[in-house]
């Protein structure tokens, strides 16, 4: 059975709660009452160290704050907050502060911005507590030294990375901060200090760590190349993201799974497409293993699973896998109608999303029917399928906690290394046919995967269509839009849609036709609305305002 990699015991690591608790607590993460200064000092207090920043990627601190409060895989705030998904559960006033930011009623009193806020400080604080001791350790007694704190500061990278596409504003703290300097450390809305501090992060990584990883979970050279091009797409830096997608592309590491099902099996995840994943495990000695507690609300409630169906694909997301008559997307006239059983669809629809009389994974005991949609009524008849544990995998855990799964939480993958360095070609309009090429190929790596098959055997579940886009009427225009297409069609309930929405400028007019459209059948969007150079990012949480004695600053569009 799944280990996992990267283990962290109490003996290294204290439970940490959030409530009543300062930011020098938040900050101050060295284990206590385990490990003496001493201890700590050695490659093996520092190998602790080390392993508790990792274990702060999955955002599971103590209770009353575990991981679906704070998901790292960003669902409810890259997923939920788009057009591509709803929130799910037993209604809107089951954890009612997602609904609210599901409808735009985004405030900075709700307390999920606190935790998400608190929990990316206490994984920064652990990241910093590792790097201090990097810094002081004698290199002659660790000889991996100038490689670990290239991973630390990737990872530090990554958190600050998640802090500013949410939050617009972070007050920017690293290991040589004292906790008595902390309160004159102010957030700051200045986005190109704050990207500046995560392209150094990324590039300090990028420049010291190997091409291969130490072992399975740890960060290389070329998940710095990906994750510093992915900072520069966010700023539209187009010269300098392809610069950096080319590196991972051409060093020959990765490449497309040929089997698309191979996405979301524990046995091929630490295959070629995967570039840097949350490692998730079962069976390490602890009572439920280091499970993907941040998707745990998610599984849905059908036989196999129970679960409390969270986060549930939008009608809108599955009309956008229709083709038309050369198998390709329909851009502007996808969601006039519904999909429906005859309709030409995508194939990676079935393998990504259960639909009604569809097979999941590899259940034989019966078809997704409507006995698995929690709440049909309101969040409709679909589920997310792709990050589910199979069923029949070995892996299943069986019971409480409901779709607990060892599957591994992909951040960065080849997928969308290709994606980057295509929208940039567009964005220069330089070669437009290796940009076409690009997006063909992860269209043809779908073209080619088995397809989804009835229960009994006797031929494909559905009319599955999909075609590479062809050299005719290629320009800047439609090349832009099957690039859009493309990033939803592949990645989507990854949680990256609302953060392409706001970087590519069209939230508003995308989300509030969405919302429009969507309130005959969804009536909770009556209410609905997104506000344009506002709602892109989060408010400052209240409670961190008041408590830094008005030190950090509200974003001035709340």
């Amino acid at each position: 059975m799944k280990k996992l990699t990267i283990f962290i015991t109490f003996a290294f690591v204290s439970m940490l709660f959030f409530t009543a608790c300062n930011e020098d607590e938040f900050l101050d993460t060295q284990p206590k009452g385990t490990l003496s200064g001493d201890q700590l000092e050695s490659p093996e207090g520092v190998e602790a160290l080390i392993n508790a920043a990792y274990a702060g990627l999955a955002m599971n601190f103590a209770d009353p704050n575990p991981a679906f409060f704070q998901p790292p895989s960003n669902w409810s705030y890259g997923d939920m907050r788009s057009d591509d998904a709803y929130k799910g559960g037993g209604g809107v006033g089951d954890i009612a502060e997602y609904h609210d930011l599901e409808i735009g009623n985004v405030r900075a009193d709700n307390p999920l911005l606190e935790r998400k806020w608190q929990a990316m400080y206490v994984a920064i604080g652990r990241v910093n507590k590792a790097l201090k001791a990097l810094r002081e350790i004698d290199p002659a007694d660790y000889e991996d030294r100038n490689a670990r704190i290239g991973e630390m500061r990737f990872l530090r990278g990554h958190f600050y990375f998640d802090m500013m596409i949410n939050f617009g504003t972070f007050a920017y703290i690293h290991e040589g901060v004292a906790n008595n300097e902390l309160e004159e450390i102010s957030n700051s809305f200045d986005e190109e200090e704050l990207w500046g501090y995560i392209e150094t992060d990324f590039a300090a990584a990028r420049d010291t760590l190997p091409e291969v990883a130490s072992k399975a979970g740890r960060v290389n050279k070329f998940a710095a190349h990906a994750y510093l091009s992915k900072t520069y797409i966010f700023q539209e830096k187009w010269d300098q993201a392809l610069t950096e997608a080319n590196a991972v592309i051409n060093s020959g590491q990765y490449a497309l799974f040929t089997d698309i099902r191979n996405l979301w099996k524990v046995d091929a995840e630490h295959g070629p497409e995967f570039i840097f994943s949350i490692e998730h495990s079962i069976n390490d000695g602890s009572d439920f293993g280091n499970i993907n507690w941040g998707n745990l609300l998610n599984a849905p409630r059908g036989p196999a699973y129970g679960g409390d169906g969270f986060h549930r694909p939008s009608q809108n997301l599955v009309n956008a896998y229709k083709v038309d008559e050369n198998g390709l997307p329909m851009f502007d006239s996808f969601n006039e109608e519904n999909v429906d059983e005859d309709t030409p669809i995508d194939p990676r629809l079935d393998h990504f999303i259960g639909r009604i009389g569809i097979p999941w994974k590899s259940f034989e005991e019966s078809v997704y029917d409507e006995s698995w949609c929690r709440n049909l009524q309101e969040y409709g008849p679909y589920a997310a399928k792709k990050y589910q544990i199979d069923p029949n995998s070995s892996y299943m855990i069986e019971g409480w906690p409901w779709g607990g799964s060892p599957l591994n939480w992909p951040i960065l993958k080849y997928s969308d290394v290709l994606l980057w360095k295509a929208e940039a070609l567009i964005k220069l309009n330089q070669n437009l046919d290796e940009a076409r090429n690009l997006i063909n190929d992860i269209r043809e790596r779908a073209q080619n995967a088995p397809r989804v098959q009835k229960l009994d055997g006797s031929g494909p579940a559905a009319n599955y269509k999909i075609e590479p886009y062809p050299a005719s009427g290629w320009d800047q225009e439609t090349a832009l839009k099957a690039l859009r297409m493309e990033r939803r069609l592949e990645l989507c309930l990854e949680g990256h849609r609302f953060y392409d929405l706001a970087r590519w400028g069209i939230a508003e007019d995308v989300l509030n036709t969405y919302f429009a459209e969507e309130t005959e059948e969804r009536s909770y969007y009556g209410q609905a609305n997104f506000i344009g150079d506002k709602h892109e990012h989060l408010p400052v949480p209240q409670n961190e305002i008041d408590r830094s004695g008005g030190l950090y600053q509200q974003n001035p569009a709340y």
